[in-house]
């Protein structure tokens, strides 16, 4: 089959370079690059794998909402400037 005549099997299957789609690529390919000429080759694969392993974490379940739980649950109410939640300290409400 070529090229010009490829038919995706679903609609919304994202463009894949290898096994990757974009966002992974970039996120396996600078850090590799980066490890490999400050630190050493091996060191690049294994930051590279991680960062890869917890993207596609990330994007399983539910992508930004997911980060922006995170981001509740960890980062100071002055970071997330959220005005309809309580801060996240705030574990017991009255009333």
């Amino acid at each position: 089959m070529s090229k010009e005549s490829y038919i995706p099997q679903y609609l919304d299957e994202p463009e894949r370079f290898l096994i990757f789609t974009p966002d992974e690529l970039i996120a396996v390919v600078v850090p590799l690059a980066i490890c490999t000429v400050v630190l050493n080759f091996a060191y690049g694969l294994v930051v590279a794998g991680v960062i890869f392993w917890c993207l596609r974490k990330v994007k399983q379940g539910g992508g930004l909402q997911r980060l922006l739980w995170i981001g509740y649950w960890l980062l100071p109410a002055d970071v997330t400037q959220l005005k309809a939640t309580p801060p996240s300290h705030l574990r017991e409400m009255a009333g």
